[in-house]
């Protein structure tokens, strides 16, 4: 037995891959394109603790808030190549057509880490059920106040309105916990929910009206999707996507890639047990080329879901 644990052993010494050669000359800044407390500001401190655990980097987290993370990008696509600044936003950030200032060309793309379980959400007290339920309050005289942080969402929440034939009020916050906390508080009586949701769901707090991604939802596997019910062409949900500037240098790139998907093909790492509990199934490891050839053809969408509200 034990040379058969040394054989092993000795195997996986030679067929694991090597770790890209790169070290960083400094600290690497991890800007967080969202406030704290949130999905995206959760697994990046996360992440930024067991790559520096592993690789003896160090990575210092920053939040930049503002504009759906393009507060952060409108910064990080002139910082220097030298990968030793790094964001983290989502996909919006850089595929919806409302800055002109930033274009996907901008950067370079490192990975994804998780994608969302959005969700229209509804206070559980409200009796609200369905989508139907909504419609009708809103049909005898209640305000529809909608919370959401992203023009995305909120051409989205558009979109249902003009479906049904309401009108909605919509209430703009930062990050996606903004919108649950504003469902929370009574600020507002329906919203999006990218994952955050997932507790209060499970507790009662709030019900899902409606999956907004092409799939239904691992918490509502019974209610159907906004695409399902013919309300719009494409789902809203996101996905979390790692970046640097556009002349990023190549090999820091594949490392800084590299220690990431490490962090998150361990099913022992805290950063992969949140993003698998927060917003299932979990990580999502699209990269590189491939990852901004997805976000190039979710523009083309997004701008002809906005020609369709125009």
């Amino acid at each position: 037995m034990k040379r058969l644990m040394c054989a092993v052993f000795a195997l996986g010494l030679i067929t694991a891959p090597a770790h890209a050669e790169w070290e960083p000359s400094g600290p690497i800044a991890f800007w967080i394109g969202f406030g704290a407390g949130g999905g995206t500001d959760t697994q990046a401190r996360a992440l930024a603790e067991e790559i520096e655990a592993r690789r003896g980097w160090r990575i210092i987290p920053e939040n930049k808030a503002g504009g759906g993370g393009r507060v952060m990008a409108a910064q990080l696509k002139d910082a220097p190549g030298d990968g030793l600044t790094v964001g983290l936003a989502i996909n919006t950030t850089f595929d919806f057509p409302v800055n002109e200032n930033i274009s996907i060309d901008d950067f370079t793309y490192l990975t994804q880490t998780a994608g969302s379980q959005m969700a229209v959400l509804a206070r559980a007290d409200s009796g609200w059920e369905t989508l139907e339920d909504m419609v009708e309050a809103a049909q005898s005289g209640t305000d529809i106040v909608w919370a959401n942080w992203g023009n995305q969402v909120e051409a989205g929440a558009e979109m249902v309105a003009r479906h049904f034939g309401i009108d909605v009020n919509h209430l703009r916050g930062q990050g996606g916990r903004s919108a649950v906390n504003a469902l929370v508080a009574n600020d507002a009586n329906v919203g999006w929910g990218g994952g955050v949701q997932g507790p209060l769901v499970a507790a009662g707090e709030l019900v899902i009206l409606a999956s907004a991604e092409p799939s239904r939802l691992v918490q509502a596997p019974d209610t159907p999707t906004l695409m399902e019910r013919g309300i719009m062409d494409q789902g809203l949900g996101f996905q979390f996507v790692m970046v640097g500037p556009a002349d990023m240098d190549p090999e820091a790139a594949a490392a800084i890639t590299e220690a990431v998907h490490e962090v998150l093909n361990d099913p022992e790492s805290r950063t992969a047990q949140f993003v698998t509990q927060q917003y299932p199934p979990g990580p999502l490891f699209m990269s590189g080329d491939e990852l901004k050839t997805q976000l190039e053809a979710n523009r083309e969408a997004n701008v002809t879901m906005m020609e369709a509200l125009n």
